[in-house]
């Protein structure tokens, strides 16, 4: 449930550069990433290094989960802006490689860079909210499934609303036909900046979220299979349709979690067939993907097409 909902939050910015704006992200990991990170090192403070572990940078005191959450929003999608300043003029495919790039460039970085991030080794007590009140457990567990979902309803809502402004509009014309928008006079490299601006930001709130639920991260967390479980999520769900997208990662959690039983089962009767069945969610979802792409690409709950309404 928990880490569905986060998925949640992720997958609603790729939805907007890619199912609204028609912009190729193939970096979804280096920001959950970039979230969790500056989440985890301004709520547990400064780290000193002790034997053999490195420690990590930090504020003398920490921060608050508020405020610690929305910095790493604003990095975030601030890191996200001044690299698609010189990138959202690439072509798609060139745009796709580059954050690609970029998503191996962070994790290397988050992984190297001891002073500050604790390199490979984990950055661990990271809090959750109301910690002073609550021990870890099932009680813990299921505060944090209350707050998750009231923030992810909460960016489900900014994002409906947004999408029926004449900016959601306008991000479609891009999406649909980028020469078109600029000869009406849109200034359609603002748009896809503004886009990719709060689709990483909305990034860094999952991975804020990530950081706190897993208490302890290291960097190869985020690795690119993250990227591809949030396109699995779009398509599955509808690319374009915020709604669908909530859809699509609980659908996903789902087989998820069936295909693990799966194993569990067949475990129960031999060893040697388990092993065999190790990455049968990745053989599932993999065939439902190409399925879903030839036989229904706009996914379970297509996007509402606007249609402008006659005048008398």
């Amino acid at each position: 449930m928990i880490p569905a909902t986060i998925l949640v939050i992720a997958a609603i910015g790729l939805d907007l550069q890619w199912g609204k704006t028609g912009l190729f992200n193939a970096g979804v990991a280096a920001f959950l990433g970039v979230g969790a990170y500056v989440f985890a090192i301004l709520t547990t403070g400064l780290s000193p290094p002790s034997g053999t572990n490195p420690g990590h940078w930090g504020p003398g005191v920490p921060f608050d989960l508020i405020s610690a959450t929305l910095i790493a929003m604003v990095v975030a999608g601030g890191l996200g802006v001044l690299i698609a300043i010189p990138t959202l003029r690439l072509r798609a495919d060139y745009l796709a490689i580059a954050t690609l790039a970029l998503a191996e460039i962070v994790r290397l970085i988050l992984r190297n860079e001891r002073r500050i991030t604790g390199g490979d080794t984990s950055v661990n007590l990271i809090p959750r909210p109301f910690d002073a009140i609550i021990s870890r457990g099932w009680m813990s567990d299921g505060v944090f499934i209350l707050v998750v979902v009231i923030i992810a309803v909460a960016v489900l809502i900014v994002m409906e609303a947004l999408n029926s402004l004449p900016w959601g509009r306008a991000l479609r014309a891009v999406r649909e036909d980028e020469e078109a928008a600029q000869a009406l006079g849109k200034n359609t490299f603002r748009l896809k900046l503004t886009a990719f601006g709060l689709g990483w930001g909305r990034m860094g709130l999952a991975g804020a979220l990530e950081a706190s639920f897993l208490g302890n991260i290291v960097p190869d967390i985020f690795v690119p299979a993250l990227t591809f479980n949030a396109f699995v999520v779009v398509i599955l769900g509808g690319s374009g349709n915020p709604r669908g997208v909530v859809l699509g990662a609980y659908v996903f959690a789902l087989l998820g979690w069936g295909t693990q039983q799966l194993r569990v089962y067949v475990a129960s009767l031999s060893d040697v067939l388990a092993l065999r069945l190790d990455y049968i969610n990745n053989i599932v979802v993999g065939l439902l993907l190409v399925l879903f792409i030839l036989y229904r690409p706009e996914g379970i709950m297509p996007e509402k097409r606007y249609v402008p309404k006659k005048k008398d």
